[in-house]
């Protein structure tokens, strides 16, 4: 990944594999329940959730998708984003259920800068980092060539919807989630998208 991006804010920086115990947390944050269910649903055999997200991380940051703030000298916050596919397939041969909605709106999202997840601290949350990582996930995108940045959000993530909507981004195209063992009220997911001028 171009560093680019990371040029308008000296709190950012590419992501390590020293990161990973703070990221980890602020991964399973990005859609509470959601990504520990699909962690656990997509852990090899004799693989723990926790394996499995780590092992899913540690991939992102490889090949530098991963960008965090630093505050405090501990992570305060973190971004992985990346160019969507052009042509992702939502048909994949074994499956899991609860992605079929996310490659449905993939689909739609061909050929975007992919916003995959953003989260922060909550103890530094009001001190701009996320708006802070938007402008760094949009320049990365706009380095890349791309026309468009996209993102998925739960319908019930009212906050983060608004925040998205002051930013410049609309909704697209929905999918009714599956939830599987995921206990919550979300019934769609949403595709957000704003173009890169």
């Amino acid at each position: 990944m171009s560093e680019s991006g990371l040029d308008r804010d000296p709190r950012f920086r590419l992501a390590t594999d020293r990161d990973l115990p703070a990221i980890l947390p602020l991964a399973r944050s990005t859609v509470p329940g959601f990504v520990d269910e699909l962690w656990s649903r997509l852990a090899g055999n004799g693989e723990t959730a926790e394996e499995f997200g780590r092992r899913a991380q540690h991939a992102f940051i490889e090949v530098g998708q991963t960008i965090v703030a630093d505050a405090a000298d501990k992570i305060s916050a973190m971004l992985i984003s990346y160019p969507m596919a052009s042509s992702p397939n939502p048909h994949v041969p074994g499956m899991d259920d609860m992605l079929r909605p996310l490659m449905t709106l993939f689909q739609k999202a061909q050929g975007t800068w992919y916003l995959h997840g953003i989260a922060t601290v909550p103890d530094f949350e009001g001190q701009g980092l996320a708006s802070g990582l938007m402008h760094v996930a949009e320049d990365l995108g706009r380095s890349a060539g791309k026309s468009r940045i996209s993102l998925l959000v739960i319908d019930t993530n009212l906050s983060a919807i608004r925040f998205y909507d002051r930013r410049g981004y609309a909704t697209t195209a929905t999918a009714p989630v599956v939830k599987k063992g995921w206990q919550t009220t979300a019934k769609d997911l949403l595709l957000m998208e704003k173009p890169l001028g």
